[in-house]
């Protein structure tokens, strides 16, 4: 019985503070959407540098769907890919049916299956329903952003080891 009263008596004592720290977090979430919001209507393009790695690569840390990943930016890439484990991290199921679609690659022809990414994140760049290609573990090592990401920016461009996206 001793042990009710003390939680009784816990509880009254945290009534009064409650409600305030109710408001303060609904307040913290509200101004949170607000900078979001005004993150996506900012005045101006955004941009985003990535510097070249010591391998020669552009390296972006993206986030796709949600999940945070690392893409290989490949302008020769027709379409941005993933291997078939990145895809199912992010929320891509395909069936093995789905690999229907003859892929020409360097070490020759693989089958891969179309799909595509509701949200990828660089930085301040957004990208919307980008058209992609699964293939299997063994074709893809690493993601690669390709052209039909970064066809939805006003430009990017490649100086002094750095390539700034410009949307």
């Amino acid at each position: 019985m001793l042990r009710y009263v003390i939680i009784l008596l816990v509880l009254i004592g945290l009534a009064p503070i409650v409600p305030s720290l109710v408001e303060a977090r609904l307040n913290s979430m509200d101004r949170q959407d607000h900078a979001e919001a005004d993150e996506e209507v900012t005045s101006g393009p955004r941009k985003h540098r990535i510097s070249v790695d010591r391998r020669g690569h552009y390296v972006a840390d993206a986030y796709v769907n949600g999940r945070a990943l690392d893409m290989l930016v490949d302008t020769g890439a027709t379409v941005t890919a993933l291997p078939k484990s990145v895809a199912r991290d992010i929320g891509i199921f395909l069936s093995p049916s789905d690999f229907k679609h003859p892929i020409g690659t360097a070490n020759g022809t693989v089958y891969g299956a179309r799909a595509v990414i509701d949200k990828l994140r660089i930085g301040a760049i957004r990208f919307r329903n980008v058209d992609a290609i699964v293939l299997g573990d063994e074709s893809l090592g690493v993601p690669l952003l390709g052209m039909s990401a970064l066809s939805q920016l006003k430009r990017f461009d490649i100086s002094s080891g750095t390539l700034v996206l410009v949307q």
